[in-house]
């Protein structure tokens, strides 16, 4: 038994070191820079929206894109902005409504909405934008699934770029 509970001793204490170091070269990985990377280097993630928490992503440009790769990168980059705009109109109507519905709480009866009332506005709130949600919902699926060809294809590009030989010239 003693020996038992060394030996898991002894593998906490190697998953405690080996995460320790893991984790500074995630650290070392996932640097925030203040400028955005050279073209072509690096896609560039920025902070998430106030209101729509979409982040914006400014992807690389290769210097010898072929037209499927520029085609997949302004498809993904309208998805993205499609996305935003939903979310970022969704958000405003949501917390114009909140706000609404809290000032009226206030006015009848001079208190703060209690978390019951707020999320009785919350319920309501969805059950009314249900259908706009469902049809998101729909439109973001076809979106998405329409990248996977593409996406594939760029693959493709990508990795016969890797196989073929560098010429010298």
């Amino acid at each position: 038994m003693f020996t038992l509970q060394r030996n898991l001793c002894l593998s906490c204490t190697r998953r405690r070191l080996l995460s320790s170091v893991s984790s500074k070269s995630k650290e070392e990985k996932f640097k925030i820079e203040a400028e955005p990377p050279p073209p072509g280097t690096k896609d560039w993630i920025g902070p998430p929206d106030p209101v729509s928490n979409i982040r914006p992503i400014k992807f690389q440009v290769h210097k010898n894109e072929s037209n499927t790769e520029r085609s997949f990168r302004k498809q993904q980059a309208a998805n993205i902005e499609w996305n935003h705009d939903f979310w970022q109109k969704h958000n405003n109507k949501f917390f114009k409504e909140k706000e609404d519905f809290v000032e009226k709480i206030k006015e009848e009866s001079g208190e703060k909405a209690s978390s019951d009332q707020l999320s009785q506005f919350y319920k309501k709130f969805l059950d009314e934008n249900r259908r706009e949600h469902l049809k998101y919902n729909r439109e973001w699926y076809v979106k998405n699934i329409s990248l996977l060809w593409p996406a594939l294809q760029v693959a493709v590009i990508k990795t016969i770029r890797r196989l073929r030989p560098i010429k010298k010239s």
